[in-house]
């Protein structure tokens, strides 16, 4: 009798043994216990790293609802591991991705990862060098409107992952996708109100090829050229020059709330802009007028996105010669890195390196700080 309840002592020990092995150690309610590690995050706050000891877990937070939880993912490089159930599994590297959004794209070059990329959206819009030689050559499929992406297409490709960006607390396409099988996940790196939060995303989609700690070192390298630039405005001897942006789109003009990213970089170049002190983390719509009233004397005019020249733009709306900037000359649109089919760089590098965005700034608000300087991604309209 005794030896026979040995047996089924050894018998559950093992088992027991067993169910603990291939769930880490988990509870059975697919809840973790407490991670080796977590990734400290110095700016970004829609996402966060844990490490675990065969996986890492990432969550990105719902940008709509602050504090709340919208995805998880298990990132695992061994098939066998049996992840908790309360989130996507993923095994890495990721051999083969789609992506959804162009700010997705400096990322994945910067990363060296640019060759796993097979689908995307709007091809004919894409400046990346790398993303449109592999559309020419056919191996990246254009999949459509990003609003709409063509998801019978996208599941012939047979991607390991798809990244879009959340622009709704629920995405038709992402469910649709998710239901046959194909792992989905969002990087709403846009949401963020820094710039270098944004940055800092780079951490994010690293993690999907296993390249964390070259994403550290891109983004610090990143932190550190921003800062050094942050701190030469102190040595700004002119004044601050007052800043108008965007232009008129429909009768309403949209000016950067006081504490978004646009704000932000204005601010750290050393200008002045009239509405820092608004809480608008989006845009401020504005009536004509109400602008005119308040920046008909700015210094400079930045962000004039509806016309290649200043007779374009004068064509658009007679009203902007009665603006000094207009008058002077002084008007500047983000087109210096564009393709003739609408390409533009600023919408994807720009994402990626806050820090050539904000030496552009500064070489406006104050050249003599960065005499020689190239611009990158801002361009004089005549």
């Amino acid at each position: 009798m005794e030896q026979l309840l040995s047996v089924k002592y050894l018998l559950y020990i093992t088992f027991l043994s067993g169910l603990l092995s291939c769930t880490n150690g988990k509870p059975a309610s697919g809840r973790d216990d407490k991670p080796l590690y977590s990734q400290q995050l110095t700016y970004a706050k829609g996402f966060s790293i844990d490490y675990f000891k065969d996986y890492k877990r990432l969550i990105v937070y719902n940008p709509w609802q602050s504090g709340q939880e919208l995805e998880r993912y298990y990132l695992t490089s061994d098939s066998n591991c049996q992840t908790p159930l309360d989130g996507r599994r993923i095994l890495t590297p990721v051999r083969s991705i789609v992506s959804g959004s162009c700010t997705h794209y400096a990322f994945l070059d910067m990363l060296g990862v640019t060759r796993q990329v097979t689908g995307i959206c709007e091809a004919r819009r894409v400046y990346n060098p790398s993303i449109r030689q592999g559309c020419l050559e056919k191996r990246i499929a254009d999949l459509g409107d990003p609003f709409r992406m063509n998801v019978e297409r996208c599941l012939m490709l047979k991607p390991e992952l798809v990244m879009i960006s959340g622009f709704n607390q629920y995405d038709e396409n992402a469910g649709r996708l998710s239901d046959a099988g194909i792992p989905v996940v969002f990087n709403n790196e846009w949401m963020e109100q820094d710039l270098l939060a944004r940055a800092e995303w780079i951490r994010y989609i690293a993690c999907f090829f296993e390249k964390e700690a070259l994403a550290d070192s891109l983004f610090r390298l990143t932190e550190q050229r921003y800062r050094q630039l942050v701190a030469l405005t102190g040595k700004a001897q002119g004044k601050k020059p007052l800043i108008l942006s965007g232009d008129n789109f429909r009768g309403t003009w949209y000016q950067p709330g006081g504490r978004s990213f646009t704000a932000q970089l204005f601010r750290d170049a050393g200008g002045r802009y009239i509405y820092h002190a608004d809480t608008t983390r989006g845009s401020i719509p504005l009536s004509f007028e109400q602008v005119y009233k308040d920046l008909a004397e700015a210094d400079v005019w930045v962000g004039a996105t509806n016309g290649a020249s200043l007779k374009e733009l004068q064509a658009l709306d007679q009203r902007y010669t009665l603006f000094r900037p207009f008058r002077e000359g002084n008007v500047y649109a983000y087109t210096n890195r564009i393709t003739p089919e609408g390409g533009n760089d600023f919408w994807e590098g720009a994402v990626a390196r806050p820090d050539l965005l904000l030496a552009d700034f500064i070489c406006l608000f104050h050249p003599e700080l960065l005499p020689g300087h190239e611009w990158t991604y801002l361009k004089k309209l005549k």
